[in-house]
């Protein structure tokens, strides 16, 4: 008999082909959209809606402050620019996320067209010197809104956000420095601020949105595993079987060459005539499998392999019989259920990161409606009393012209300060974090701390209990990381906490370890157990309506933690709703000099 007789029961047929992961069509294929351009081709609309809105609101307000030729120049200036812009975005954007030459193109489009707008909104800058302090005041604050603005519905393209930040900002800030004086330097300085802490927001929304966006990709790749896994399974189960036909007595009458290889028996012993179940017993296989409870069992030969016999009896009472190897299959399925847990594993992974990605766009979405908050009441505080005492508003030697400056160099230190954080979470997350460092006399160090914290949040110095041995070793740490953990902590403490209830703050030696121990006790609203895992995130809060209520960016105890681990310490959190807070810091022995007891 010879194997050309063989047919296959399942699978393609000649000419067909199954589908794969691999094809266009398929999630993760060769024609994935561009998910930048995509992202840009949502907001273009939106940005030249809101462009020409303000445009055309400025102008109208300036009508009368501002020859009409000029406004009439300017505002058709961005006309043209929105114009070109639009027309590009319809030519190229609906194609260019497919055709990589278009996207090119609608990349180096992105950059011209925001350069361009940037030009535009900078050159209202040149209206400034012929308009009186309250339409000065309109042009500054829309523009300084429009780069706000930029920072967020640019955070696909950095790059042009960067562009146009910069082509708006320098002329004002060129503006307040030819200005002169120290109001104008002030206004120059606070400026420069103000667009570096839009230029870094926009970074941090932009690295949110590409780790989103890798999070997407690991998900599309896994599907692609998971198909490939499917194909392998198909590939197995297409395997080639054997067959032959039986008479009544269950004799050979016909049969092909794989039935004696899966047998493991010589074709020698193969003939018409021979008696099916006498083969049988020489493969090792019970009379029984002919039963027909027996069909479609998997049965194993002694020399390990496996078989499936499937038996179909005819009307004329011969019989056709088949014999599969299902060796594969069985070590396949074997192998499946080790792939299925892998798979029910990377889900599980995949769910965790889907829910952290979640939190993550959360978080900042919360960090950006702080943010504008804490960055626009120092700035509103800066302008509004600068105004006053540049005006000279109450007549020249008014007494609290220097409170206000004292308030105006208040607001720029707490600017500075939310300044300052963002760039430590920018080193942190770069991993830059370096260390200088030298003892750290703690006896010293945690009443300064202490009393400035108290300082910030408006408290005597009475509202820290400070609990320091006269004896307690030097500390061998970074003395700025220090202040800094000791501030926070204390200060958050004070934060939420109600006056008149002291934060207490004590240092000491643990005996048993030799490690330094540095905690922060108050009795203010306490923390749910489930959220405290949260409160070390940057961005989070135990409750997103503190943020509001209390204030803060959500920073300071991410940084609390991050310079903590820089000196291979520990941080620990005992807290309970009403009940207060504990946070505890130990640093290692290697630290303070002594040998840890054993």
């Amino acid at each position: 008999m010879s194997d050309a007789s063989h047919t296959s029961p399942g699978g393609p047929t000649p000419g067909e082909t199954s589908p794969r992961p691999t094809d266009p069509a398929a999630p993760g294929g060769a024609s994935r959209r561009n998910p930048t351009l995509v992202s840009f081709r949502q907001v273009v609309p939106i940005n030249a809606g809101v462009t020409i809105v303000n445009v055309t609101a400025v102008a109208v307000l300036l009508i009368g402050q501002i020859p009409l030729s000029w406004l009439l120049s300017w505002w058709l200036l961005h006309a043209a620019g929105l114009i070109y812009m639009l027309y590009r975005w319809i030519t190229y954007a609906r194609r260019a996320d497919r055709d990589q030459g278009r996207a090119a193109r609608m990349r180096a489009f992105d950059i011209w067209g925001a350069g361009f707008s940037g030009v535009a909104w900078g050159a209202a800058a040149l209206f400034l010197p012929q308009l009186d302090e309250a339409h000065r005041l309109l042009v500054i604050m829309v523009a300084a809104g429009m780069l706000a603005g930029s920072a967020a519905t640019l955070a696909v393209v950095p790059k042009a956000a960067l562009t146009f930040m910069l082509l708006i900002a320098v002329p004002f800030i060129s503006f307040f420095l030819w200005q002169g004086g120290t109001i104008g330097v002030a206004m120059a300085v606070v400026s420069t601020l103000y667009t570096v802490a839009m230029i870094l927001t926009n970074r941090i929304v932009n690295g949110v949105i590409r780790r989103n966006r890798r999070l997407h990709e690991e998900n599309t790749a896994l599907y692609a595993r998971i198909r490939a896994a499917q194909g392998e399974l198909l590939d197995i189960a297409e395997s080639t079987e054997a067959f032959a036909f039986l008479d009544g007595d269950n004799r050979l009458l016909l049969w092909n060459r794989r039935l004696p290889a899966l047998l493991g028996l010589s074709e020698t012993l193969f003939g018409r005539g021979a008696s099916l179940p006498g083969l049988l017993r020489r493969a090792g296989l019970p009379d029984r499998v002919l039963n027909s409870e027996m069909t479609g069992r998997a049965l194993q030969l002694p020399n390990g392999r496996w078989l499936q016999i499937g038996r179909r009896t005819t009307p004329q009472g011969d019989s056709a019989l088949i014999v599969i190897d299902i060796t594969e299959q069985q070590e396949a399925s074997a192998k499946l259920q080790s792939q299925n847990a892998r798979l029910e594993e990377l889900f599980r992974e995949v769910s965790q990161a889907r829910d952290a990605a979640l939190r993550a766009s959360q978080a900042k979405s919360i960090f950006l409606a702080n943010m504008s908050h804490e960055l626009r009441t120092p700035l509103n505080a800066i302008i509004g009393f600068s105004d006053i005492v540049q005006q000279k508003m109450f007549g020249p030697d008014w007494a609290k012209y220097d409170e206000y400056l004292r308030d105006i160099n208040g607001s720029a230190r707490h600017l500075l300060s939310v300044i300052d954080d963002i760039l430590d979470l920018a080193r942190i997350e770069a991993n830059q974090i370096q260390l200088h460092e030298q003892p750290v006399m703690l006896d010293e160090e945690l009443p300064i701390c202490a009393r400035l914290a108290a300082s910030h949040y408006g408290r005597t110095v009475e509202a820290v209990v400070v609990s320091v041995p006269h004896d307690l070793p030097s500390l061998h740490a970074d003395a700025r990381l220090v202040r800094q953990i000791m501030i926070n902590l204390i200060g958050n403490a004070l934060k939420f906490s109600p006056t008149g209830i002291p934060v207490e703050a004590e240092a000491r030696l643990d005996a048993a370890s030799n490690e330094i121990l540095l905690k922060v006790t108050d009795r203010g609203i306490g923390i749910a157990p489930e959220d405290q895992s949260r409160i070390f995130d940057a961005f989070e809060q135990a409750d997103t309506q503190l943020s509001r209520k209390y204030g803060g960016v959500g920073l300071g105890l991410s940084l609390v933690r991050a310079f903590v681990r820089a000196h291979q310490g520990s941080i620990a959190i005992d807290s309970a709703p009403s009940r207060g807070t504990v946070i505890t810091v130990s640093f290692p022995a290697s630290r303070t000099g002594i040998s840890q007891s054993i």
